[in-house]
């Protein structure tokens, strides 16, 4: 038989395709990453056999272009194979956008989660015992994903509510009056697509401030690799750049960059943190952009958020750097970096 897709399913923040598909010998699930590119990416993970499991892995493999067989000692099934109710499927995604769930009647039974792929890992399946190649045991993993499902529900439920965004701005815009006061000029920077984004520019004493307003209303992708249990103190974000008043024209420059880097983390399944550096050749002399992010500067005058769905917004700095700068950051360190420099006055452009 030709495979049959059982159900599809796109990301509501990436340029992602979930689905499941059935086959004569199996069902797999997918991710499929940026499929309209020029690289892109498929994720599969094995959920079930339908058929009687090989018995080890070259057998497996054993018609080329086809999915493969689970080897029966990885299987946690009839070893004659099982059914899935194409009607009890559904698939949830992660608040990140990035990871996803197939479940049967309400309970998981595979996940492809940020970090698939990594080391050849594939995702996990309710079918699959011990680290099998295809697929590994879900059952340890079990009460992790089903918070995840859950908070993905409660994520996308905020957006089904029809002023969350007049809350969203409202919520910023008093973080920012309460910081420079009126705002100068509001910029819309997400090109009528969802999720809606704004920058904000403002002043404070000879300071020029270009802020974004609505980037951390959907959590940053494969933050945990970096944070671990932290994480999620780390995946919200806005970007801001300060400048002297004399250099006011380069906000104007900066604002196409800051515009293009609010969707970055979402369309290449990457996160901006502390430390972190791009190339930028927007500024005479200057070859990369740094982020420095506010929570963990000293003594900063800055916008100061509240929690945002009970996690804390990171308000990322660009700072231009020059190339011998960025090589010096990448051989000690950012820490080592602002050592001699003043903390609370480094990411003010024109004042160091």
């Amino acid at each position: 038989m030709e495979p049959e897709v059982l159900i599809e399913e796109w990301s509501p923040v990436a340029d992602i395709q979930a689905f499941v598909e059935k086959s004569d010998k199996n069902y797999y699930f997918y991710l499929w990453v940026n499929p309209h590119s020029d690289e892109p990416e498929v994720k599969a993970c094995w959920i079930c056999n339908r058929v009687k499991a090989p018995v080890d892995i070259n057998e497996a493999f054993a018609n080329e272009g086809e999915a493969p067989c689970m080897p029966a000692e990885f299987v946690d099934h009839d070893p004659e194979g099982v059914e899935l109710n194409k009607e009890s499927l559904s698939i949830e995604w992660f608040e990140e956008g990035d990871s996803a769930a197939v479940l049967s009647d309400g309970k998981i039974i595979a996940v492809i989660p940020s970090f698939s792929g990594y080391k050849s890992f594939p995702g996990y399946s309710k079918y699959a015992k011990g680290t099998g190649p295809f697929a590994w045991e879900l059952k340890n993993a079990y009460s992790r994903f089903e918070s995840e499902v859950n908070n993905g529900r409660a994520f996308r439920s905020f957006f089904d509510q029809e002023d969350y965004w007049p809350r969203v701005q409202d919520f910023h815009m008093n973080t920012l009056y309460n910081f420079f006061g009126e705002e100068e000029k509001y910029y819309a920077i997400d090109g009528g697509q969802f999720p809606p984004k704004a920058l904000v520019q403002g002043r404070k004493g000879n300071t020029i401030y270009g802020i974004t307003l609505g980037v951390s209303m959907i959590p940053m992708p494969k933050v945990e690799m970096a944070y671990q249990d932290d994480y999620k103190s780390f995946r919200r974000i806005e970007l801001g750049f300060a400048c002297n008043e004399k250099h006011e024209e380069l906000l104007r420059t900066i604002i196409p960059v800051m515009s293009g880097l609010s969707s970055y983390p979402w369309k290449y399944l990457t996160f901006f943190g502390h430390g972190h550096t791009i190339p930028f050749n927007n500024i005479k002399g200057y070859e990369y952009i740094l982020f420095l992010n506010d929570r963990l500067l000293k003594n900063t005058d800055s916008p100061k958020y509240a929690d945002f769905m009970g996690e804390s917004i990171n308000l990322l700095w660009l700072v231009p750097i020059t190339q011998s700068e960025q090589e010096f950051i990448e051989e000690k360190g950012v820490e080592e970096y602002l050592k001699d420099k003043d903390g609370s006055r480094i990411y003010i452009f024109g004042d160091h």
